[in-house]
Order: structure tokens, then sequence, then C-alpha cells
């Protein structure tokens, strides 16, 4: 089957999983269900939280969370209670990525535990910057349980970014020296045998610094959250999902020389520049139908002229690989075959070249609703 290649990235994220099975635990042991607390109907425009706090003692030191618990009512709720009930105790942080982050919380060390019940997500409120707290879940909604992440570098932002949805509801105020001692020791794994665990958990009151002033968004970043504002949210019938957004500095490092050359020479000759190279992808499924979209655009660059390495970049075949030109719906659409019986399909309109899998049947409704 045909796969787009830039639908690995958003799953780069996924081995933050939530963790759904039950841990056995004892009737004495059994921590609170879920809390009470519900998603805010707006989300706040910066983090913010009353002043609670966690101390999770490790076997390295200490580290102290301080929760937002006003942005993120329903995480941090949920974790102050597991931390108050006694659950993170004698818990490891069973996976480690240098540069990314330390994942902590199942109590099978598995990761796949939880704390046998799963709570609702929340918008998601902050950025993923180094010492930042976010829930750990599976793509499936509602699945956060008791697994978190901290990240480790701001590095990690940007992958973190591109899925999204890990509710953030904390943010390390002491001990971040904990956590890169944490990684020192590793080993960088996503299952250790053997490893850092938290002792004990307490709760405390603590000063929440100010959040960081984000810098003004670069020309990359506009144009990659132009072209992610231009995608329907629904097509054929179903709502899309799964939403990535790449700028052109999380792309350009994958681009052959040959295919930059195109690129760059396309760019020049509308008076662009690559820093406006944006890719935007998307899902839907219903029952047994699925669609996968993905949206590749130089904004101010027109989308017929630039296929062919486009084409490239998205479904990785040759930038002059064959294809047909086929009328759907009135349009004009290239239509790539990698294998019997399976075919992509590419729609150039204006400056954005859309690629799409879909149904035979449903190939009408798709093509009509793109822009």
């Amino acid at each position: 089957m045909i796969r787009f290649r830039w639908l690995a990235l958003a799953t780069s994220t996924a081995l933050l999983a939530s963790g759904l099975a039950t841990p056995a635990l004892g009737q004495e042991e059994r921590p609170p269900g879920p809390p009470e607390a519900t998603p805010n109907p707006v989300a706040l425009e910066t983090p913010a939280g009353d002043g609670t706090g966690v101390r999770l003692t490790t076997d390295l030191g200490d580290i102290v969370i301080g929760l937002f618990t006003e942005s993120a009512p329903v995480a941090a709720d949920n974790f102050l209670n597991l931390a108050r009930s006694g659950f993170y105790d004698g818990i490891g942080f069973h996976r480690v990525v240098p540069g990314f982050v330390i994942q902590g919380g199942d109590p099978e060390g598995t990761g796949a535990g939880g704390p046998g019940y799963t709570i609702a997500d929340e918008q998601v409120v902050g950025q993923y910057g180094r010492g930042i707290v976010a829930m750990a879940r599976t793509e499936a909604a509602d699945s956060q349980g008791s697994q978190f992440f901290i990240v480790h570098d701001d590095e990690a932002e940007a992958a973190l970014e591109s899925a999204r949805t890990y509710a953030i509801f904390g943010r390390v105020v002491e001990g971040m020296d904990v956590v890169d001692a944490i990684v020192e020791r590793g080993p960088a794994s996503d299952l250790i045998e053997d490893p850092v665990r938290i002792i004990s958990s307490s709760v405390e009151q603590v000063e929440l610094p100010p959040e960081p002033t984000p810098p003004p968004p670069t020309a990359a970043q506009v144009a990659a959250d132009a072209l992610a504002a231009r995608l329907p949210t629904e097509i054929a019938g179903m709502e899309l999902s799964g939403i990535g957004t790449f700028s052109s500095d999380q792309i350009l490092s994958q681009v052959s020389p040959e295919m930059l050359a195109r690129l760059e020479a396309a760019a020049e000759a509308s008076g662009s520049d690559l820093e406006r190279l944006s890719i935007v992808q998307a899902g839907a499924q219903d029952g047994d139908v699925a669609l996968a979209i993905v949206a590749a655009s130089i904004e101010g660059v027109p989308a017929a002229g630039v296929v062919a390495p486009l084409a490239s970049l998205v479904m990785g075949v040759e930038p002059d690989a064959s294809f047909t030109v086929e009328s759907i719906a009135g349009r004009e659409v290239r239509r790539y075959e990698q294998a019997p019986g399976t075919a992509a399909y590419v729609l150039a309109s204006g400056d954005v070249a859309w690629f799409f899998i879909a149904d035979e049947a449903s190939l009408e409704e798709v093509v009509s609703a793109l822009p």
C-alpha cells in the first residue's frame, strides 16, 4: 500500500503512550478514581496554577513539579490525586530518550500500564520546552492515565508540537539536575529493566516562575500555520484528525541536493524562498473507508510548477516518476501508481499541492472538498 512518508513524522511521538491496562493492585492500595475536575471550556492563554506542587523523591534526588491547576485542571488534579495516594511510590522512569524526554508513571514498567481508568483530554496550553511536564497518551482520544513525561531539552519541542495532544500540566521548578542525572544514567531505551524509581511523593506549595515570553513566530512558522488553516475540517463526511504541521526547518534537512536546487529555482522565480515551504498532513476513517491527505506548499509559488519535487518529498517517488492525468469532479488530477490497485492522487490548486489516498468511490467528494 502507498504511504506518505510524512505520515511517519506525526507518529514519532506515538511512543509517548499512556498505558490502558489495569494494574494489579490490592484493595488497600487502590488509588482514587478519575478527578472531578472538567476541561476548561475555553483554553487559557498561558499556563497557570495556584502554587500547588508535588515533590518526587527519586533514587537520584528530588524533582519538584509546580502544577498548572488552572490551565490544565483535569491532568493536574489527576496527578495530584495519584501523588497523594502514593500511587507513584516505587514506580520508575521506564523510558529515557536523551534530548527528548524521560517518562514514568507506569506501575507495570512496560509502557502499557495505568491507574485503571483514563481521563478526559484538554486543550494544550503552553509550549513543550525543557522542564515541562505533560501527560503521555496513545493516539486514541481520552487515553491519558498515570503516565507522564518531563521534557529534557528545548529541541524536543518541534516533534511534540507536531502532535500537540499531550496535556501540559506542570513545570519542574526544582530538580532539573536530577532529570539530567536520570538521562545520564540511562540507558537510552523505551523499556528500562532497572530504572531510576520514585521513592516517595508529597504535596507542597511552590512558587511558579513567570512563563517565558515566546519569541515572535518565524516566517517559516507563519507559512506553516497559514497552510494548516487551509486544510478542510471535514472531507467526504469524515472529520479530519491527527493533523501534523511541518515548517521548512523540519523539512529541508531531508531534501536531496538535486531536489533542493529545483525547489530553490522555482521559489526564486516567483519571488519567494524555501523558508515558506510547508507540509501539513491529516487523516480520517469511517469504518472501512479511510482517507490520508497531505498539503505541500511553497507560499507564493504556483504548485503546478513544483508538483514533481513535492511528490518526491511527500511520497518518496523519483522526481520524474510517471503519472496519468484524470478529470475528477471537473478538476485535473495526477494519479501516481506504485503497486497494482493502489494509487495516490495529486491536485495542484493555486500554490498548494494536495496529495491524497482515498477510496475510489469517494474520490469526487474528496476533490470537491479541496480548496
